[in-house]
């Protein structure tokens, strides 16, 4: 039993979409954490602005 080549063009071109999906997923999660940061940053400082 032997594969055909298009089972492995087809494996190679959900290979490519597995890892640009991954590569999305890993690119959201670090501007989720950047925004995060900078809101809590803001939120700091409101803070401290209204004690005073």
């Amino acid at each position: 039993m032997s594969l055909s080549p298009a089972f492995g063009i087809i494996g190679i071109l959900y290979a490519v979409f597995v890892i640009a999906v991954a590569v999305l997923a890993v690119y959201a999660l670090i501007l989720a954490i950047i925004f995060l940061r900078l809101r809590i940053a803001e939120l700091k400082r409101a803070a401290r602005a209204e004690d005073s």
